[in-house]
């Protein structure tokens, strides 16, 4: 039996026969799964049959389409075709076609000798029985053409059913144990978690994030500060952002040239600003001349001081980018959390906590929301993408160790903005803040994307962070973390 030629794969009458015959395969094999899925599993929500439904018919649409690139027999086409003819005859056209359909299949199918059979009672036949006779030809011509023609593809559709099932499963594990992080009321919020539950959760990890949740639920402090700064994301409405240059005029400032705070360490010869560790370059005879030689050449270790009052500076023209004038829900969170030593214990579970009330807002407000812990480096975590779940729970299971280098964050964190889905990110700093200031190339970049529009969140869980480093971002959220400062807060 020859197969189809390229001119006979291009007849569109008998490519939109196969493409009707393959597409009620399709919808069968979707029925199936969603009924089989819906009796095992008692899907609690209606936006997890929502969810169920979409993906479900995502996985038809491609295996629909992998199954309509097969190569079939000239003849299977030409058959599939006469039964869509047949399918769109009514009762009485059907006598008057029987024969000219029997001569198309003479010698090439078994529906040859249905149609003869048939033919011989259709006079005998009343106008319900005749209906009926039809609707079964049809039923039966349709099985016979899978079983000739389709078995391979039905065989592959049966392998990639089950593959299905078994991430759907996964899927709704996932869903249920972030159900449990991240309480939802509409449809579409169920369908964020549908997207986000890639792996399901074991017993230890599920009781650690369930452990994180019920202290959020005792932290009514994290919970206010998170709902403040998503109702100022979205007050801004910003819109997205236009890339389009236009003329301003700002007010340039300066910083007084008194030394009023300590910035960082430099090397000079202003003793003193002289460092404990160049003192002790005189405790011995040895390393006396190597403090001398130092002095001369300026290379000692000293304190860098710089003014801290600002002082007003002359007008000047700048360009600057601005933002469409649309309403939207506020843009995404960039949440950067000091992950140092100093930061364990309270602070840690407060960090943690203040995350996981983030994600409960960006999943109402429908935002993304990404992660960037630092140390002394830095690591990102997506926790609204499409591996959420496993992503929150790496990020929610590490523990918080070594220094810190918050220019470096702030640095990777202005990289994220210079991408079109977080270019109205708010960024939200989490830290004790105990660290210099910015300087260089961190603050230039923390300072271009202010211009843009961007805020920079500073969460202080200290009250012993650098004012100097607070100072240069746009809004202060102090956070107590210390016991007395806890009891301070429950009495108020």
């Amino acid at each position: 039996m020859p197969f189809d030629t390229e001119r006979e794969r291009q007849d569109p009458a008998q490519q939109q026969a196969l493409k009707n015959l393959v597409g009620r395969v399709m919808d069968r094999q979707q029925r199936q799964v969603i009924g089989q899925v819906q009796r095992e599993r008692r899907l609690r929500h209606e936006g997890l049959n929502h969810a169920l439904e979409r993906e479900v018919t995502r996985w038809g649409d491609r295996l629909q389409a992998v199954v309509l690139h097969q190569s079939l027999p000239a003849a299977g086409r030409r058959e599939i075709t006469l039964l869509e003819r047949c399918r769109g005859l009514d009762s009485e056209a059907l006598a008057e076609e029987i024969p000219a359909f029997r001569l198309q299949l003479k010698g090439h199918s078994p529906m040859e000798g249905v149609l003869r059979a048939l033919a011989e009672t259709l006079p005998k036949l009343s106008h319900a029985a005749l209906e009926q006779a039809h609707a079964e030809l049809v039923a039966q011509w349709e099985q016979s053409l899978e079983q000739r023609y389709l078995a391979e593809q039905l065989a592959l559709l049966d392998e990639q059913r089950a593959e299905l099932l078994a991430d759907l499963y996964r899927r709704l594990d996932g869903t249920e144990d972030l159900s449990a992080l991240i309480p939802v009321s509409h449809p579409s919020e169920v369908g964020r978690l549908w997207d986000m539950a890639d792996v399901p959760l074991s017993r230890r990890q599920m009781k650690g994030l369930t452990q994180l949740a019920d202290f959020l639920g005792k932290q009514p402090e994290i919970k206010r500060l998170a709902d403040q700064i998503g109702k100022m994301a979205k007050a801004s409405n910003r819109g997205p952002l236009k890339r389009v240059k236009e003329k301003a005029i700002v007010s340039e400032q300066r910083f007084s040239t008194l030394p009023e705070e300590v910035a960082g360490v430099q090397q000079g010869k202003d003793l003193g600003r002289l460092l404990a560790v160049a003192t002790s370059l005189l405790s011995s005879e040895e390393l006396e001349l190597l403090f001398f030689k130092q002095l001369i050449d300026s290379q000692l270790l000293i304190y860098e001081m710089k003014g801290k009052t600002p002082e007003k500076g002359h007008l000047k023209p700048v360009f600057r980018h601005r933002h469409a004038d649309v309403e939207d829900n506020g843009g995404p969170f960039i949440l950067c959390i000091d992950t140092s030593a100093s930061m364990a214990g309270q602070p840690e579970r407060c960090a943690k906590a203040l995350a996981l009330s983030l994600m409960r807002e960006a999943v109402k407000a429908d935002r993304d929301c990404r992660v960037m812990i630092f140390s002394t480096a830095v690591k990102s975590f997506d926790l609204l993408g499409s591996h959420g779940l496993s992503q929150a729970r790496d990020f929610l299971g590490y523990r918080f160790h070594g220094g810190t280098d918050i220019g470096q964050c702030i640095e990777h964190a202005c990289e994220a903005l210079n991408l079109v889905p977080f270019a109205n990110a708010d960024v939200v700093v989490v830290s004790d803040f105990i660290a210099p200031r910015l300087k260089g190339e961190a603050l230039s970049s923390l300072e271009a994307a202010q211009q843009r529009g961007n805020r920079f969140h500073a969460v202080a869980l200290s009250r012993e962070g650098n004012p100097a480093l607070l100072d240069q971002m746009n809004h202060l959220w102090p956070l107590e973390t210390s016991i007395w400062g806890r009891v301070k807060a429950q009495k108020r």
